[in-house]
């Protein structure tokens, strides 16, 4: 299942953390970075720029739902603080913005051990807010596959 991946980091050594997200979705299925990784300010205010990415991950599972669980683990691995608020500046962000063959709005119970501080998670497929952020699109425009987003 082919999954349309963005990445940020504004905290730390940014980079750094981007090479790791990347290394970690490695073990998902093979990925495919894209060429463009570009400096955006943090929109909130409330931290320094962000470096963003993005990469297709043709991951091994089928379920959209255990990637987004999957993502959050790596997310977590990398030294991201869920309990700061939702726009907090962090380590690593990895957000699914569309994956091949599957839209609509998933809602589901937070598996035990997964440690975020919600205990009801969500999806939605395509990302609802991936087309009005060019810190999202430009790298995916630069692997080609802006076609994955309608």
């Amino acid at each position: 299942m082919k999954a349309l991946i963005a990445l940020g980091s504004n905290l730390g050594n940014r980079q750094a953390h981007l090479d790791a997200g990347l290394a970690a979705l490695a073990k998902l299925g093979s990925v495919q970075p894209s060429p463009l990784v570009m400096e955006t300010p943090d929109e909130s205010g409330l931290g320094p720029a962000y470096l963003n990415t993005a990469a297709i991950v043709d991951y091994a599972g089928t379920d959209p739902k255990l990637l987004l669980e999957a993502l959050f683990r790596i997310e977590l691995a990398q030294g991201r603080d869920r309990s700061a608020g939702r726009n907090a500046p962090r380590t690593l962000d990895l957000d699914i913005i569309a994956v091949e063959g599957h839209r609509g709005t998933w809602r589901w119970r937070r598996p035990e051990g997964l440690a975020v501080p919600w205990d009801m998670l969500e999806l939605i497929l395509p990302h609802p807010r991936a087309r009005q952020r060019e810190f999202v699109m430009a790298p995916i425009r630069a692997l080609g596959l802006e076609s994955l987003i309608p």
